[in-house]
């Protein structure tokens, strides 16, 4: 589908920064050459700072073996070392082979602040000294499954947190950019009113490119009788990238929370926190949105109780976008635990350049979790409905026409990339399913349909969290025969256990099968669980599945084309076999002619 300029000028901004990590590593690649040269010159003469510079060292003391046997499994998770001077311009080498690991040495000025990157090595290997002094080696941030990214500051680098009273206490929030920008993330902490008492991020300072940077934030807050609130969000999707955005919440000294996997994250501190919700008869539903679109924009939303006769709804808001607004949005609000909810999100209709990422739960279940693209053509509409909570088919459905699907999903404690690291997210495509059409021939679809009925990227887009739940409810056709629908998960999908119901009836009757399957628009045969939407419903042959009639038509011709072959050789053979014979019948009615041969 053609982009029209608008949309594509959004897009390309929006993913300057992936743009950014693969030209910085071109960059990596091209100013390895000159750095190496320079560290050659300066370890075999020395330099002698002058003025107000001092001498930077970085000494590697690893050999052959170690290099090799701490090499990650992942070849492109190279290790290299980020020189950042006080202006936030960055030099680069990276080491690709043993040989490049050539000690760095170079002159800074004194009085300012450089930051030392250094990734994908063990932090025994290397030693870093500043104007003759030994530094200690600093924050450390996951990199690849067997060594860490780390970033130490040296010359002048003055912290300047505030000076908290008595009675307060100091909370500092330590924001790591990872491979992205700082401005690609925001954060902030509110007390127990709902104000923003600290805040980072995309609105707390300019623009900039600057990656693999640590920054800290400050603020004094009531020591007692207080609850306080910390909320962060992305706007990218997240990936399986090799260093991650990630922080450190401290209050009064004390590590509340990390995380170095997020796409939203949320964490209540303070020594008169309560539970948000009546656990014995109430449920939470939290809602986060991160758009940071510079236009003024204004999305709506509404969450209704189904049971509820009332037009009223329960719980209602608008999400204000644009310059100088913060684009992370949080909201939290309790219903009847044992309630089916609807929650509606609309944008005005001459939408179509925005892409939030929205995600939406009900007690800790994941429903809905995605980069939505309202307006952009006629299968991403202007709204979006997510149905949660307790729900029967009588009291969402029309019965008539409709029954009720439901699908839970529970992925595993822990996780594991190919290439060996540890993971608390699993990327979306890892985990696949539909709901369509039993029959193949049914789930070619048409050119007014690009997927599958109902498809997990319908849902969730980002990442799924290791250790937790996720739900899909929807009113579904009703089929014209018990069994002409079907739940399809990938045999490989990264789940632990699955459940799907129709109108409240778990269905059990899931067998192995190959067969036709919807993923990022595009369909491919592989072996799947199917389960059939219906009762006592046999799965189809797996040896016709996947049979359309192309070809089947395609084997009949091929068929008849090594039939006629076969006739044209026996035809030529029995020719042949004539001419010998007559030959021989005359070789015997002319003995002379024969003489003569």
């Amino acid at each position: 589908q053609p982009l029209h300029c608008a949309y594509r000028y959004k897009l390309q901004n929006r993913h300057r920064e992936r743009i950014k990590v693969k030209n910085t590593a071109s960059y990596m690649i091209s100013k390895s050459s000159s750095t190496l040269l320079f560290s050659f010159i300066s370890a075999a003469v020395g330099l002698d700072c002058t003025g107000n510079d001092a001498l930077l060292q970085v000494k590697y003391n690893i050999t052959e073996d170690v290099w090799n046997s701490t090499r990650p499994s992942n070849i492109y998770a190279l290790p290299f070392l980020i020189l950042q001077d006080n202006e936030q311009q960055q030099q680069q080498t990276e080491y690709s082979t043993f040989t490049d690991l050539v000690d760095i040495e170079k002159c800074l000025p004194r009085d300012e602040c450089s930051t030392v990157v250094v990734a994908g090595l063990p932090t025994s290997t290397y030693d870093i000294s500043f104007d003759g002094e030994h530094v200690e080696i600093g924050a450390r941030f996951h990199y690849e499954e067997k060594n860490p990214i780390t970033s130490t500051d040296v010359g002048t680098c003055i912290k300047h947190p505030p000076t908290c009273q008595d009675t307060e206490a100091l909370v500092e929030v330590q924001f790591w950019s990872g491979q992205f920008s700082y401005r690609n993330n925001e954060f902030r902490i509110e007390d127990k009113h709902g104000d923003t008492i600290l805040n980072g991020g995309s609105t707390s300072r300019e623009y900039s490119s600057v990656i693999y940077s640590l920054n800290s934030t400050y603020a004094c807050v009531a020591r007692q009788n207080s609850c306080y609130t910390f909320l962060i969000g992305s706007g990218f999707e997240w990936n399986q990238g090799y260093s991650l955005p990630a922080y450190s919440l401290f209050f009064d000294g004390s590590l509340v929370h990390t995380n170095d996997s997020f796409q939203f994250d949320s964490a209540q501190f303070g020594d008169s926190c309560q539970p948000l919700c009546n656990q014995d008869n109430e449920s939470l539903v939290e809602l986060f949105l991160y758009d940071d679109d510079q236009f003024d924009f204004e999305y709506k939303w509404e969450l209704k109780l189904l049971a509820d006769d009332s037009s009223t709804p329960f719980a209602s808001g608008e999400v204000s976008i644009g310059l100088n607004k913060s684009p992370l949005y949080h909201k939290t609000m309790c219903t009847p635990k044992q309630s089916c909810s609807s929650f509606l999100i609309s944008a005005p209709a001459a939408s179509g350049l925005n892409m939030p990422i929205y995600s939406l739960a009900t007690d800790a279940t994941i429903y809905r979790e995605i980069q939505w693209y309202p307006g952009f053509n006629s299968q991403t509409p202007n709204n979006q409905t997510t149905t949660m909570g307790s729900c029967t088919v009588n009291g969402l459905c029309d019965v008539q026409t409709h029954d009720l699907f439901d699908l839970e999903v529970h992925t595993p404690a822990a996780y594991k990339f190919w290439d060996g690291r540890s993971s608390v997210m699993i990327p979306y495509g890892n985990v696949t399913w539909n709901f369509d059409y039993s029959d193949d021939e049914k789930r070619v679809p048409p050119i007014s349909r690009s997927d599958a009925l109902l498809s997990a990227s319908h849902y969730i887009s980002t990442a799924y969290k290791t250790g937790s739940s996720y739900r899909t409810i929807e009113c579904v056709p009703k089929s014209k025969g018990n069994c002409d629908y079907s739940f399809n998960m990938t045999a490989d999908s990264a789940v632990v256990s699955y459940a799907v119901k129709k109108n409240g009836v778990q269905l059990v009757n899931t067998q192995g099968v190959e067969g036709l399957i919807w993923k990022n628009h595009d369909s491919f045969m592989t072996k799947l669980l199917m389960t059939p939407f219906g009762q006592s419903c046999s799965p189809p042959n797996p040896s016709k599945r996947g049979l359309s009639a192309g070809s089947i038509a395609g084997i009949v011709i091929a068929c008849l084309l090594v039939l006629c072959l076969l006739l044209c050789v026996i035809t030529m053979c029995l020719k042949r076999s004539r001419r010998e014979e007559q030959q021989n019948q005359r070789d015997e009615e002319d003995p002379l002619r024969e003489t003569l041969l």
